[in-house]
């Protein structure tokens, strides 16, 4: 096990409105494209919850947390991440990543700890849904979400953060993230050997 204690949290509660569907069920090489994270998550032997208001999601067997407060996005996520763990720090990531892997998780995880946000940097962007976020943060999520102030990057950088560029430098392939069917076709026809 990691110190400090971290729990994961797969975030698939959004609308999917580009992809026209529910993102995480969507079939990408014959699987839900969230079982590839999951995947790489029960290789790390982390503690993991869905985050979703589809009953559907329970299919996987892993406890599902329908958000706490809908209609905001990934900050709302976060909130009920925070709200429903023991832990002292929770990995936040997206549904939507299907060739993340084990050994990026672990890169992460060994940055982070209880007091300072972790994220990787992607193409010198903030990833706030690839990203390690301390318990004690929960009351100041709750306030921005109560202020309409949603905006993952600049909650991260107001918590001086632990950025790493070093994970999507060795592996970047893995940040590939699927937001519409071209972009699925796309990986089914060339990312396959990942997956």
């Amino acid at each position: 096990m990691f110190y400090p204690a971290i729990e994961a949290f797969v975030l698939a509660g959004g609308k999917s409105s580009r992809m026209g569907t529910d993102k995480g069920l969507v079939q990408l090489n014959g699987k839900p494209m969230i079982s590839y994270v999951l995947k790489a998550l029960e290789e790390t032997e982390l503690p993991v919850k869905i985050i979703a208001n589809n009953p559907e999601y329970e299919k996987f067997g892993l406890p599902v947390c329908n958000d706490l407060v809908k209609e905001k996005g990934p900050m709302g996520g976060l909130l009920t991440a925070l709200n429903n763990t023991d832990a002292e720090v929770v990995l936040l990531i997206s549904c939507d990543i299907p060739f993340i892997t084990s050994e990026a998780i672990k890169l992460l995880l060994r940055a982070a700890d209880e007091e300072h946000i972790t994220a990787a940097l992607v193409k010198d962007r903030i990833n706030p849904l690839f990203a390690a976020y301390p318990v004690h943060l929960k009351k100041i999520v709750k306030n921005l979400i109560a202020s309409e102030e949603l905006k993952m990057t600049d909650f991260i950088l107001k918590n001086p953060p632990t950025l790493l560029p070093s994970v999507a430098k060795e592996m970047p392939w893995c940040f590939r993230n699927i937001n519409n069917k071209q972009e699925l076709k796309e990986a089914e026809e060339r990312w396959s050997h990942l997956l």
